[in-house]
């Protein structure tokens, strides 16, 4: 179920897909935490990918990037992440970033916007169009499933050991390094693509310091809490050895 401000959010971000786009607009569908049931309330981002028809030109990349930005104030939660793809990639295979427009913001999500994918790690977009195929909630057009293709177990193994990989280079001691390892490692074992929040409560009986995973839920739910580097390399490298054996 969607929250109702969330759910207006939504609508308010396809009136300004519409008025960039007009019917070039496919449609627009919930990803992330609010398709997989472990959206917080005032923590997690709101993510939206969107469809156009065609490839958009390049002056109008930067006009849909400013459009989206300019109502990321209105986000009911902390930002919106929101990408934009042509229809021909989004019923491709995911592999790569790909996208037309990629813009984030929000109360408390510093403003980022891309308007090329180069140079960007394809490893997340893929598992996100993989989410949106399986449990993308639709706002307007039609049924996600429809409009995104889905990832092999393999390429979605693959893509999840790549971000094993960028956690430790980039983020480290976070409480998404924490719940994305979580998520992994419950794919990996049970070929379930859930919530993070799921993936903590199925890792907490599995690994030997359970309380590393509450941190990060804490965290996760805006609660005090502290995460020590070694113990989130520790299970970074444990996953990222599981994803590998799997592979193989």
């Amino acid at each position: 179920m969607v929250p109702d401000d969330v759910a207006a959010f939504g609508d308010r971000v396809v009136d300004v897909l519409r008025s960039v786009l007009d019917d070039e607009l496919v449609g627009a569908w919930f990803v992330g935490s609010i398709a997989l049931g472990g959206y917080v309330p005032g923590e997690s981002d709101i993510d939206i990918k969107g469809v156009c028809e065609r490839r958009v030109p390049d002056d109008a990349r930067h006009v849909v990037a400013a459009a989206i930005v300019g109502i990321t104030a209105e986000c009911p939660t902390r930002g919106l992440e929101f990408t934009l793809y042509r229809r021909e990639i989004a019923a491709s295979q995911p592999s790569d970033a790909a996208f037309e427009v990629n813009a984030n913001g929000g109360p408390r999500m510093d403003t980022v916007v891309r308007v090329t994918p180069e140079g960007q790690p394809g490893f997340w977009y893929a598992i996100d169009r993989a989410i949106a195929h399986r449990h993308g909630v639709t706002i307007a057009g039609p049924p996600a499933a429809s409009i995104f293709a889905d990832a092999s177990r393999m390429q979605l193994l693959a893509a999840m050991r790549d971000s094993m990989q960028w956690h430790r280079a980039h983020e480290r001691a976070t409480l998404y390094s924490v719940l994305n390892a979580a998520r992994a490692w419950r794919f990996a074992e049970d070929d379930v693509l859930g919530s993070k929040l799921e993936g903590a409560t199925w890792a907490r009986g599995r690994w030997h310091d359970p309380a590393l995973i509450d941190a990060a839920v804490d965290l996760r739910h805006g609660r005090p809490a502290s995460l020590d580097e070694g113990d989130v390399d520790a299970l970074l490298d444990h996953v990222e050895g599981v994803l590998t054996n799997q592979s193989a």
